[in-house]
């Protein structure tokens, strides 16, 4: 392993996704037990579900740098890249307007296919250019981690 970070989203932003969730599991729970609150309270406990699962999944980026190729994910979600098909990584600030906000997003990029992983209200990452795609990802420590890429990426030319 070249390189391993796991970039989480602030404690502020995974609460604010969790408390609407145990605001309505307790009005569903609340429900269950008066007369005639069966569907009413079912329906709160299916919608409080959603959102830990989301704050899960999706409040973690884990990045890794190996021999062969750099991967990112958000849960089982993210691109993989072989070391072959990076060309370039380096550190830039995030600008989520280009990508339309955070997570996993797909966007155009100087006339080329762009994907971002990030998460949210982080701005400092790295820009890779792959092979007819670019791609962003977060990171607290984007020095390092491009430096991990461009070593993947010349390793794999000279192979």
């Amino acid at each position: 392993m070249i390189y391993a970070e796991t970039v989480t989203c602030s404690r502020w932003f995974t609460l604010a996704l969790c408390a609407p969730a145990a605001a309505l599991g307790v009005l569903g729970l609340w429900l269950l037990l008066i007369p005639d609150g069966l569907i009413a309270g079912l329906v709160a406990l299916a919608s409080a579900a959603p959102l830990p699962v989301a704050a899960r999944l999706f409040g973690a980026l884990r990045i890794e740098v190996d021999e062969r190729a750099l991967r990112a994910r958000f849960g089982p979600f993210g691109p993989t890249l072989p070391g072959e098909d990076i060309k370039e990584a380096r550190a830039e600030p995030y600008r989520w307007r280009s990508y339309g906000g955070w997570g996993l997003r797909w966007s155009r990029a100087g006339g080329r296919s762009a994907r971002a992983c990030t998460v949210p209200f982080l701005r400092t990452g790295v820009a890779i250019d792959a092979r007819g795609r670019r791609y962003y990802l977060n990171s607290r420590r984007p020095d390092g981690l491009a430096a991990a890429v461009n070593r993947l990426a010349g390793n794999a030319r000279s192979a």
